[in-house]
């Protein structure tokens, strides 16, 4: 075959002058094979062809093509979608069904084509065809068109086409719903492109794979047994070439496990207005006789279950002769059987409840007895064959029997009672047993009314801390800031005034120390969770807890291996292991054993219904247990209650282990105290599983004190103007130049003014306009300001539900000299 390169023709001409430089399909000579052969076999065709290839649906017609489009501009090089613009709407979905492997075609589609200056009315076929490579995938589409209409017959040819559009419209409908609805083989032959499709069936009635099946008329015919094979085919090509509509014929049909099925094989044929014959549908019916029998019970199945079903009552039919059991769903699930899964009288048996078997079965017995007829009218439990869940089901029903009397069928219905049941059970519990369920119900109703007791201590306690903290802190602000001036200012021989500075310090500190644990117990500190890995973070205290409980406590942990992370504050939570730690020494005056242990524990909602306020889920469990004094019950009760202590006056505050359980419950986790006098205590502490991915925060090295050169300018934001004063000569004594406000208004008034201003240092509560207000509107005006926030309290516009929000940089109020210059360098820096 001559090269379509080389060939002749006005095509073949515009091919070669045709300039491809930049085109999406590139130099012709580097086309697929499989595109080349066709350009070659259209090139060289009498018949109006074109080939459609990439993503641009770039166009490549032979001459009789571009004679259909009269005086259309030449479509060598264009889309497919503007050579046919006005009809691209109506044949796009065809074109994209081609190129997804498809053969596919539109019979008698009209179009006006402008032929020398006239519009003429005109119709088409149009058959397009995927176009594959030696690998099977689609590299182009074959559009090949047919002029099925001429001007002098145009009226009565559009009669006719409606009327064969409407007829094709009916097939198809009957065809999509047959395809959905039966377990038959469907097919669908296209003459023109020898494509066949078929439906599901032919793979899960036959075996055959569809992506393994050749589309094509000849698998078909392979797959015929050698002994019928001739003969189907000869009936389907007389039936083709004469003028039938219809073909049937019976043979032998070779499924995917080598075996053969009996076929009953129809198809109707579809013709053009000339009477050839364009495409054929049909069905391949399995004429066994298991077959048939089980399409009669499925179809007597659905006629009871649409009677059934609303009533929420389901039906059974036994057929006696053949042994075979008919459950829909319903039923199935009485006996705790999948809704797909086949059932036979055996399941029935077994699936009976030991102590009603022999009741049930002669019951049934008894209807299926021609002698007696009985009405099967039994209430029996059953055990599910795959949940194991016994229920209850009342069943009725009556044997059908012949003429001569035998039984044919025992028909009947069943009913889940279980719920009927358990009623009655519990109904008879109650009346046997009211005065225990009361008694139940009063301790039931006691235990939330103490929980909601509780719940509104901690919640009154909260209100107290966070209406004093914010005060009390910016007074101890004040307090530890001048001291630590006054400290830095003193010289090395007044030891006596240093010392009284040091006892000053010591009892701020206590103070501040205090006003953090109340604000831990009411859950409000501000928070900065992350993720950890507790089998790190409890060896990594293992210095700091052997320095903390001296020589004759040994301590031991035992961590799980596979443990899960958690999402919570590192420094909070080794506060909280060491102050348990402590507790636990403190048990144990005479030397005992620590164990600190780690696992993984899930609550299901019995634990939670059980727990007021403890979610169902997984958690990571951290367990420290001593050998120590122990506490009884009462102790227990008030153990994690503010100020409550067994020591001895002057030895606790009683905030520790209440500062445990409002870190835990602030972290959404849970604690719990197990102990005994005399054996020992255990606390049990289950934070949430963490489930993500890790965020590694970036580390920074910032120097504590900045060079006294570097003269960066701090605006100081307070409106305590004590705290302010004590901030600004801070700053200052750091060697920063410190420009001070007393409010959000002449701060911005500064920010404007002083463009040298790297950071804003502001305190979060402040009349008129708060902390982070402020920050937003300087942020505004200099994008590249630095902002740390201060607050002696941490319900405020940065922090929500006690987690610090991200990018916000805080440092609490009172602070240190040392803790400022710190977190001034961290900010600055970053």
């Amino acid at each position: 075959m001559m090269s379509f390169l080389e060939g002749g023709g006005v095509q073949a001409e515009a091919i070669r002058r045709f300039d491809w430089t930049g085109n999406p399909i590139g130099d012709p000579e580097n086309w697929p094979a499989a595109l080349k052969t066709a350009a070659n076999l259209i090139l060289a065709s009498r018949f109006p062809q074109c080939i459609v290839w990439g993503p641009s649906l770039i166009t490549i017609p032979n001459d009789a093509f571009l004679e259909i489009l009269g005086e259309k501009p030449e479509a060598l090089g264009r889309s497919f979608s503007d050579v046919w613009s006005e009809a691209w709407a109506s044949i796009s979905p065809i074109v994209e069904d081609a190129f997804a492997g498809k053969a596919t075609y539109i019979e008698d589609f009209p179009l006006i084509i402008d032929r020398r200056g006239y519009l003429e009315q005109t119709y088409f076929t149009f058959c397009y065809s995927p176009i594959r490579d030696e690998g099977g995938e689609v590299v182009g589409m074959l559009d090949t068109v047919t002029e099925t209409t001429a001007q002098t017959t145009l009226r009565k040819e559009v009669q006719q086409r409606t009327e064969a559009e409407n007829a094709l419209a009916a097939i198809e409908e009957r065809y999509h719903l047959v395809s959905r609805a039966t377990n038959d083989a469907i097919w669908d032959w296209h003459f023109a492109t020898n494509h066949v499709t078929w439906n599901e069936a032919l793979e899960t009635v036959h075996g055959h794979k569809l992506s393994g099946v050749e589309p094509t008329g000849e698998w078909w015919i392979e797959h015929i047994h050698p002994a019928d094979r001739d003969r189907v085919h000869d009936s389907i090509q007389a039936a083709i070439d004469g003028r039938a509509d219809n073909w049937s014929d019976e043979y032998r049909f070779a499924r995917a496990s080598g075996q053969y099925a009996t076929i009953l094989d129809r198809g109707h044929i579809i013709r053009d207005a000339t009477g050839n014959a364009i495409r054929m549908i049909g069905a391949m019916l399995d004429l066994t006789e298991r077959q048939r029998a089980r399409a009669e019970l499925t179809m007597n199945e659905e006629r009871l279950r649409l009677a059934t079903e609303a009533a929420e009552i389901g039906f059974w039919d036994v057929d006696v002769i053949h042994d075979a059991l008919i459950w829909p769903p319903i039923v199935k699930a009485m006996f705790g059987i999948s809704p797909e899964v086949p059932v036979t009288m055996a399941d029935y048996y077994s699936g009976i409840h030991a102590d009603d078997l022999e009741a049930t079965l002669q019951g049934y017995a008894a209807a299926a007895d021609p002698e007696r007829r009985a009405v099967y009218d039994v209430e029996y439990r059953t055990v599910g064959k795959e949940d194991g869940v016994v229920r209850w089901v009342a069943a009725k029903g009556r044997g059908i029997f012949s003429e001569d009397g035998q039984c044919l069928r025992v028909i009947g219905t069943a009913i889940d009672v279980t719920e009927r049941k358990r009623s009655e059970a519990q109904l008879l519990e109650l009346n046997h047993h009211l005065e225990r369920r009361v008694a139940q119900a009063i301790a039931e109703r006691e235990q939330v009314e103490e929980v909601l007791r509780q719940s509104q201590k901690m919640e009154a306690v909260g209100q107290l801390t966070g209406g004093i903290a914010h005060d009390f802190n910016n007074m101890l602000a004040v307090i530890v800031g001048s001291l630590d001036l006054l400290n830095r200012r003193l010289g090395a021989d007044d030891a006596r005034a240093r010392r009284y500075v040091d006892a000053a310090l010591e009892g701020a500190s206590r103070a501040t120390s205090l006003t953090q644990r109340l604000l831990a117990f009411s859950r409000q500190q501000p928070l900065n969770p992350e993720v950890l890995d507790i089998n790190t973070l409890v060896p990594g205290m293992s210095e700091l807890l052997a320095h903390s409980l001296g020589t004759d406590i040994r301590l031991e942990t035992v961590l799980a291996a596979g443990l899960w992370r958690t999402h919570a504050d590192r420094n909070q939570l080794e506060n909280v292991v060491l102050n348990l730690a402590v507790n636990a020494r403190d048990a144990m005056p005479e030397g005992g054993r620590l164990t600190i242990e780690s696992q993984n524990a899930f609550f299901d909602d019995r634990y939670s219904a059980a727990n007021f306020g403890v979610p169902a889920g997984q958690y990571v469990l951290i367990a420290v247990s001593d050998t120590g004094s122990g506490m009884p019950a009462d102790v227990i009760a008030k153990a994690f209650d503010p100020f409550f202590t067994t020591k001895e006056v002057g030895r606790g505050t009683g905030l520790g282990l209440s500062q445990v359980y409002g870190f835990v419950k602030q972290s959404g986790g849970h604690v719990k105290i197990y102990s005994e006098p005399g054996v020992g205590t255990t606390v049990k502490i289950y934070l949430p599983r963490f489930i993500g991915e890790d965020v590694a925060a970036e580390g920074i090295t910032a120097r504590l004190l900045p060079m006294g050169e570097e003269q960066e300018v701090i605006l100081v934001v307070e409106d305590e103007a004590a705290v302010r004063r004590f901030s600004v000569d801070a700053l200052n004594e750091l060697g920063y130049h410190v420009l001070e406000a007393e409010g959000a208004v002449a701060a911005l008034r500064l920010v404007d003014s002083h463009p040298e201003i790297t950071l804003l240092f502001t305190d979060i509560v402040m009349p008129d306009m708060n902390g982070r207000k402020l920050a937003e509107e300087a942020l505004r005006r200099r994008p590249d300001l630095k902002i740390l926030y201060t607050s002696g309290y941490t319900r405020d516009a940065v922090v929500h539900n006690g987690v610090i929000d991200p990018g916000v940089e805080l440092i609490g109020k009172p602070f240190t000299i040392e803790q400022l210059a710190t977190k001034i360098r961290s900010v600055l820096e970053t």
